[in-house]
């Protein structure tokens, strides 16, 4: 499930012509618990790469050392160009939050976009 409209404030930002690197915006859960989350990843006109591995580092302080806190599948090019990709967010003890990525071969357009997804169900 994911949620209708974004909250700004749970936007990782956006890459063009993406490469291996982590997306620009680290996110403070503060006392929020991320559990059940998601992390939502929007593809537009991917072209010229193989696959996409997506992951979600956590750190305790914001300027610390980020460990991983789960780490995505490779999606291969098609299925990220067909719609929204999810990354659920397991238990974590971080409060701060950033996304990383690992390209496959070498992307010659498109963008990608990751937001937190807060709604969490039932």
């Amino acid at each position: 499930m994911a949620n209708v409209i974004y909250d700004k404030k749970h936007d990782f930002g956006t890459l063009s012509t993406p490469a291996t690197g982590t997306f620009p915006n680290i996110l403070n859960l503060g006392e929020t618990d991320a559990e059940r989350m998601t992390v939502d990843f929007h593809c537009s006109g991917l072209a010229g790469g193989t696959s996409l591995t997506f992951a979600v580092q956590g750190s305790a302080t914001e300027g610390g050392t980020y460990a991983a806190i789960v780490t995505g599948a490779a999606i291969t090019l098609a299925d990220l160009n067909a719609g929204v990709y999810q990354l659920p967010i397991p238990t974590t003890k971080f409060k701060f939050l950033k996304v990383a990525l690992t390209a496959a071969g070498t992307f010659t357009g498109g963008t990608v976009q990751a937001l937190l997804n807060t709604y969490v169900g039932k």
